[in-house]
């Protein structure tokens, strides 16, 4: 446990409900709303807001004007109502440890990040989003609803995840890849579909995944390729409609999955 004291600016406001632990910086015009968990050498920087019950575990960096725990919708409908905002969101959010949240990006409640998680500037996390150890998510990416990210994922600057997406093991995403879940467009009833991105794929910039799609283990999808329909393990496939041109050649490695090895083994 950190043995320096932990400095609230006095702009700050903080619930006599939150728990803060040693070593924390709460800076000015943050608010903590509710019983919030605080560890130990924590900084949460300008402006930041936590509703409910939020969870920011050690040694974790929130960046000016982020949002951890925003309500769901149903719970600003009470806001509206009650006009208070404490003991009023449902639902709980967990930030671990070495994590850092650049500014002004918002985390939806019932999120969970693992450890040491990194997010750009202006990163969405829509609520029940959960991202594995050592993952990356790039500036502007949006994430909705119910999407599983596993651990070790580089998720690069403007890509857009839709609901219910499964996003596995160190699987790398370039910039402005699109991932969907509407095969009609709103014109059906159907339930929400998000793709499948199996252990260790790539997935080249600009790229856009259809609806229910599994992109097989150690698969390589080249930019700007439309996917629409089931990816094998192992292949390499590019075009619109994207089709499989090869096999990816055994000496091909997946650097994520090797940094995050030698990461742990250095922790």
């Amino acid at each position: 446990m950190s043995k320096t004291s932990t400095n609230i600016d006095q702009s700050a406001q903080v619930s006599d409900k939150a728990t803060i632990g040693q070593g924390c910086h709460i800076g000015s015009r943050t608010r903590i709303l509710g019983p919030a968990k605080i560890g130990n050498d924590v900084w949460l920087d300008a402006n930041v807001t936590l509703y409910g019950n939020a969870t920011v575990q050690d040694s974790t960096y929130i960046g000016a004007d982020c949002i951890i725990g925003y309500p769901k919708r149903q719970d600003l409908e009470k806001l509206i109502k009650d006009k208070s905002i404490e003991d009023r969101v449902s639902g709980t959010s967990i930030i671990g440890k070495k994590c850092i949240i650049r500014p002004k990006s918002v985390i939806y409640v019932d999120s969970t990040l693992g450890d040491e998680v990194e997010l750009g500037h202006n990163v969405i996390l829509r609520e029940g989003v959960s991202v594995g150890n050592r993952s990356l998510i790039g500036t502007n990416v949006v994430v909705d609803g119910n999407t599983i990210i596993g651990k070790g994922v580089s998720i690069q600057t403007g890509s857009y995840i839709c609901r219910k997406s499964l996003i596995e093991d160190f699987v790398f995403l370039g910039p402005y890849c699109v991932l969907t879940n509407d095969r009609y467009v709103m014109r059906l009833e159907i339930e929400l579909e998000g793709p499948n991105i199996k252990k260790g794929a790539s997935i080249g910039a600009n790229s856009t995944i259809m609806p229910g799609v599994t992109i097989g283990k150690g698969s390589v999808i080249g930019s700007q390729a439309v996917v629409t329909e089931n990816i094998a393990d192992n292949s390499i496939c590019f075009g619109v409609p994207a089709r499989v041109a090869k096999h990816v050649p055994p000496s091909w490695k997946n650097l994520l999955e090797e940094r995050y090895k030698k990461a742990s083994n250095r922790s």
